[in-house]
């Protein structure tokens, strides 16, 4: 500590002239402070707000995991390109009525996986339900596509329903409605739009010798037959 203060008095010397110097180089060390701080302050009001703005929807609160959006859940807002995410949604139309796919706070950035997509059953009629089907034979789920019509048969060949439209045919648990594809012995599966009815029979309809799906897949040529 002595030989740092002997090293000050040899720059600053003693006296009013070094009192002089000391005031001095305090004043440049906070000028010089004070000019980082702007510095900074415009490094900050120079962010991307003069660039290209995107159109973003905004929640306005904290909204919880299935929440049917309305026009006053979300807000529209102008913001920087930089500071918006890629797929940011926009227009509160697009999103009303779509329920939200896990919670969302308040001020988040609205993007296409926060919230789900059209229902299974989305402009089918009201009395229609949607049912998984086990089906005996995996093959059949390879021969159809979603909006095909089939009947599901029983073992002795009797319709359980005729003409009923396939809603998805999972092939793997990434393509499966529910996430959970078909399991060894359990029969590949079908999701069909039935009636309430239809439902029933099909819950009904007798398993095979194993206690498996039984049910046969007859796809249908140019759609309902009857």
């Amino acid at each position: 500590m002595r030989a740092w203060g002997a090293a000050l008095d040899r720059v600053f010397g003693r006296g009013r002239r070094g009192a002089w110097r000391r005031r001095v180089v305090r004043r440049l060390v906070s000028a010089t402070l004070a000019a980082a701080a702007v510095l900074g302050c415009v490094a900050v009001a120079r962010t991307p707000e003069g660039g290209e703005r995107a159109r973003v929807l905004v929640a306005v609160r904290d909204l919880p995991a299935g929440h049917q959006l309305g026009p006053a859940d979300v807000v529209e807002q102008s913001r920087p390109t930089g500071f918006a995410p890629t797929h940011a949604l926009s227009g509160a139309g697009s999103v009303t009525g779509q329920r939200l796919a896990g919670p969302v706070g308040a001020g988040e950035v609205l993007t296409p996986a926060r919230v789900l997509g059209p229902g299974l059953l989305a402009g089918r009629p009201a009395d229609e339900v949607a049912m998984h089907v086990a089906v005996a034979d995996p093959g059949a789920v390879g021969m159809v596509r979603p909006g095909d019509r089939v009947d599901l048969l029983s073992p002795s060949g009797t319709a359980v329903v005729r003409d009923v439209t396939v809603l998805a045919a999972p092939r793997s648990a990434e393509d499966s409605p529910s996430g959970l594809a078909a399991t060894p012995g359990s029969g590949a599966g079908l999701v069909v739009a039935v009636a309430s009815d239809e439902a029933g029979r099909i819950a009904s309809a007798p398993p095979d010798e194993l206690g498996g799906a039984a049910l046969t897949v007859v796809l249908r040529h140019g759609g309902s037959l009857r």
